[in-house]
């Protein structure tokens, strides 16, 4: 794909319920027409009815009429995010970009489901949405292997952070392997600067599930001093948890 194609792309993982959600569409054999909506939620696609599995769906607000299907789905700058699948006078279901591109460069076909009825339940919780509810934070840590760090701030590189992971000690056996492809990874770092503050804060989420699995904050005068300090007291949390413990005495 070429690379000014590519920039006019956004990764559906990168997307933040409440941003706003353009809804393109030429239903009815009307000329193009938009609808303006939020992203209201990154869902599992084995939670949803005929949404086929292994990817997430974006779930977003922007009424769209019948017959929309195949329209693009964009955030607030034109950047396309997804691929309009079911929608309705509340919004409706979109297949990330990143899904739709990844079936011409792989040799496997990835069945994503017709979308005939693409709902979410009404009744009863899926066995994916049980898992949610009841997921540990302490077993998410444990079990990860990858960790990928982003930053939603101009003050802090998560190259930084990468960096002072990799300088403490015991990290590479108790702590998970940094990656840079978000889709391979077990677990999300997102770090951000509230403005007019030296506070640096962090969040882990399960990057399945989007389960918090911790978050904290450090004071620092610049991301180089965050990132020494955000790495250490993640460290010593991950190792902390990831020991074995000893049996008890009889």
């Amino acid at each position: 794909m070429p690379e000014r194609c590519k920039s006019d792309l956004k990764v559906g993982q990168d997307v933040q319920p409440g941003e706003v959600a353009l809804a393109v569409t030429n239903s009815g054999g009307l000329s193009w027409s938009a609808t303006q909506g939020i992203f209201s939620a990154l869902r599992l696609a084995d939670e949803i009815p005929g949404a086929g599995q292994g990817y997430r769906p974006i779930q977003f607000t922007a009424p769209v009429a019948p017959g929309a299907s195949g329209g693009p789905l964009a955030d607030a700058n034109g950047a396309l995010v997804g691929i309009i699948t079911r929608g309705g006078p509340s919004g409706g279901f979109a297949v990330p970009i990143e899904s739709v591109i990844g079936l011409a460069d792989g040799a496997l076909k990835l069945p994503l489901g017709s979308g005939s009825a693409l709902r979410m339940p009404t009744s009863q919780r899926s066995p994916a949405s049980r898992g949610v509810v009841n997921a540990d934070p302490k077993d998410i840590v444990r079990s990860a292997k990858t960790v990928a760090v982003s930053s939603s701030t101009m003050y802090f590189t998560p190259e930084t952070l990468e960096r002072e992971l990799a300088k403490q000690g015991g990290y590479e056996a108790l702590s998970p392997l940094p990656v840079k492809d978000r889709r391979v990874a077990d677990l999300l770092i997102a770090v951000d600067r509230p403005l007019f503050t030296y506070t640096f804060t962090y969040a882990v989420t399960d990057a399945r599930t989007s389960v918090v699995a911790d978050t904290g904050k450090v004071t620092a005068i610049d991301g180089n001093s965050a990132a020494g300090k955000i790495a250490k007291e993640l460290v010593a949390r991950w190792a902390k948890l990831r020991q074995k413990t000893p049996p008890p005495d009889r």
